[in-house]
């Protein structure tokens, strides 16, 4: 009923067949056999995987890059998310390219020493024979903010013995709020043990424990009217609240199994994500190969009597994103273990839109194209055409006349050829479809000819019989040779199924129904175009807008404007540049860059 979905194929996204989703995640690196090689996050996937496969990269890329053979992502709610998944898949699968550099003893751990009696915090390289150590830690970042985290909130001493004994008044970390100075007595040996346990709770994940006590303990002193320390425990709770609310992945179940059902046109995806012991640990994604008329609700109890007849667990618990809780009976019997449905409330939110989010996107870039190669055939029998290898699809898309982009899509009986994708800026701007297309379609040609390269042997443009008699007129004027052409318009009411075909021959015109065994292959070409031109329109856009706020800038203007964009290479990386990073700019001083971040701030 479903398999398990192939893992992306590097050469794949070297070779730019594939789009990656640029949301934030976690990318996996797979050698030949399947076994794992490197785990990394990112803030944007499709930036950071793509750098891998790129001609500047680091030795270690290099390296990693020969041995790459397959692309596994899993996409996040925030950055911050990512970071968490990442440390959680490197602690469990320890891949070899993320620990190279360094064996398990020289990670870092994050160490109490609770055999004192006034125990500090501290960050170690060495196995600790006292005291307590968590870790060890794979990502140093996570580690240090976790040892801020403890410092700010149980403000625990991190200074040396030494230091300790030796202090007749407190330090700059008790000024701003990280020590409670237990060396001059600004804290009681029993408080500070009790911040050290909570402190110890929080490495260890349980922050409902710490939680429990805060509360207790604010009550407490508020009912005793001893307002200044019940404020200092509130405080320690919104903090605390304060990382709860950041970190969404971090959930609030130990184990469970969530299920997203997504669908469009031509798939259908279950993706499933299990977490256990509180984190993310694995996610899997099935495609359904019979798409026989069953209903959603029939497909998904279906997958779950299927994949989990073969599981070794006694008790299930399941969240899905479409509910078959009234089949719970039905499963027990057949299946013979325990399980229990969770409905969608607030708090199981966040692990409902990973799983959906993990279903859409593999959904939508699913290399599973077999079915092009017979629409192909289909195709060129149904337009009488003598050979058909690759078909280039145009459309066009602005706002009210203005930033007028274009798009060409190429398409070989493999699927989409995204080698070939071309974005092109209209020189009219005019709300002119006619002549905007003739001029996307004579550029195109014009430069496949001056580069010695093959002509498409089929051109769609998105249009009815105007556009398409616009063109194949320009195709004339400038020599281009006889050239198939054929054009797809909405029909009555735009449904797509009454597509009209134009042709610039006999029979001229053809509803979408007669191109049966092909006008789904026609229809995913013109919606690509669409897609894709629509996608370069919004870029230029929003370029224009901010290149445009910049232009604003008092001393800027339009000649700085244009050095800082080819500095950053783009308006949105302009936007995250940081201050230091504005005065590296070549005429930017001080000034400017100070004015520079508050106008875009």
């Amino acid at each position: 009923m479903a398999k398990k979905l192939n893992y992306i194929k590097a050469v794949e996204v070297f070779e730019k067949k594939i789009e990656l989703p640029e949301d934030p995640g976690v990318y996996k690196f797979f050698d030949i056999n399947f076994e794992l090689l490197y785990v990394g996050k990112a803030k944007n996937l499709k930036n950071r995987v793509s750098s891998y496969f790129s001609r500047g990269e680091t030795k270690k890329q290099r390296s990693l890059r020969n041995q790459i053979n397959y692309v596994d992502l899993i996409i996040t709610k925030t950055e911050s998310d990512a970071l968490i998944l990442e440390q959680s898949l490197i602690r469990k699968h320890k891949p070899p390219y993320n620990v190279q550099f360094r064996d398990d003893k020289s990670y870092p751990i994050i160490h109490i020493a609770s055999e004192k009696e006034f125990p500090n915090i501290y960050i170690s390289r060495q196995k600790q024979n006292q005291g307590i150590s968590f870790g060890p830690y794979a990502n140093i970042s996570a580690m240090r903010k976790n040892l801020e985290i403890c410092k700010k909130i149980f403000k625990i001493r991190d200074c040396k013995d030494v230091v300790f004994k030796n202090r007749t008044r407190p330090c700059i970390e008790y000024q701003i709020g990280r020590c409670s100075a237990p060396c001059v007595g600004m804290i009681s040996k029993n408080d500070y043990k009790k911040d050290v346990k909570r402190a110890k709770h929080f490495l260890n994940g349980n922050n409902d424990k710490i939680l429990k006590d805060l509360y207790r303990n604010m009550d407490k002193y508020s009912q005793q009217k001893d307002y200044e320390r019940a404020i200092l425990f509130r405080d320690k709770i919104n903090a605390i609240r304060d990382i709860q609310r950041n970190q969404t992945i971090l959930t609030l179940y130990k184990d469970i199994d969530v299920i997203a059902f997504k669908k469009n046109k031509f798939s259908i995806c279950i993706s499933l994500v299990e977490v256990r012991e509180g984190w993310i640990s694995t996610t899997k994604n099935f495609f359904v190969d019979d798409q026989k008329l069953v209903g959603d609700k029939e497909m998904l109890l279906k997958f779950v009597e299927t994949y989990y007849s073969n599981s070794p667990e006694k008790k299930i618990n399941l969240l899905s994103n479409i509910d078959v809780s009234n089949q719970k009976t039905y499963l027990e019997n057949i299946l013979n273990k325990k399980i229990k449905f969770f409905k969608k409330i607030k708090k199981n939110t966040p692990l409902l839109e990973i799983a959906e989010s993990q279903a859409l996107d593999r959904i939508n870039r699913r290399n599973n194209y077999d079915w092009v190669k017979d629409s192909f055939i289909n195709l060129k029998e149904k337009l009488n055409l003598s050979s058909l290898e690759r078909i280039e699809a145009f459309d066009i898309s602005h706002n009210q006349g203005n930033q007028v982009t274009a798009s060409c899509v190429s398409f070989t009986d493999s699927g989409p050829d995204k080698k070939n994708y071309r974005s092109m800026n209209i020189t009219l701007e005019k709300n002119d479809d006619y002549l905007a297309l003739s001029e996307a379609v004579r550029r195109r040609l014009k430069n496949l000819k001056e580069n010695n390269k093959a002509f498409p042997d089929l051109l769609v443009i998105d249009g009815g019989k105007g556009q398409l008699n616009s063109v194949a007129n320009e195709m004339k004027k400038n020599d281009f040779g006889t050239l198939n052409i054929i054009s797809i318009s909405k029909g009555p009411q735009r449904n797509e199924k009454y597509d009209e075909i134009h042709l610039s021959k006999h029979p001229f015109k053809l509803d979408i129904a007669d191109l049966k065994g092909s006008s789904k292959l026609i229809q995913l070409i013109r919606n690509e175009s669409h897609r894709f031109a629509i996608k370069k329109h919004r870029q230029r856009r929003n370029n224009s807008y901010l290149k445009s706020e910049i232009d604003q800038i008092p001393s800027i203007g339009k000649k700085y404007a244009n050095i800082l964009i080819r500095h950053f290479g783009g308006t949105k990386r302009l936007k995250e540049a940081s201050y230091d990073d504005l005065l590296k700019v070549n005429g930017i001083g001080e000034q400017k860059a100070k004015l520079i971040k508050k106008y875009l701030n």
